[in-house]
């Protein structure tokens, strides 16, 4: 499985970049490296929430058994 030997160093690639770009970001702003990787972590969770809750009524549709009515 070569796909699964090359993962971790795609996501050592991938830190490495976004770490760059986070030093970059909190140079232009006057924050540190700590204030911005943190705004970075909670927006990734908040987009993965959004989207989440976006695909749930989605989700409860295709799992419920009955058909929903109108009565």
């Amino acid at each position: 499985m070569e796909f699964e030997e090359d993962e971790p160093y795609a996501a050592n690639s991938e830190l490495r970049y976004i770490t760059l770009e986070l030093m970059k970001i909190a140079e232009k702003k006057g924050a540190t490296f700590d204030e911005m990787a943190r705004d970075y972590v909670n927006n990734t969770f908040k987009l993965k929430k959004l989207i989440e809750e976006r695909d749930l009524p989605e989700k409860v549709l295709k799992t419920r058994k009955e058909p929903i009515t109108d009565e």
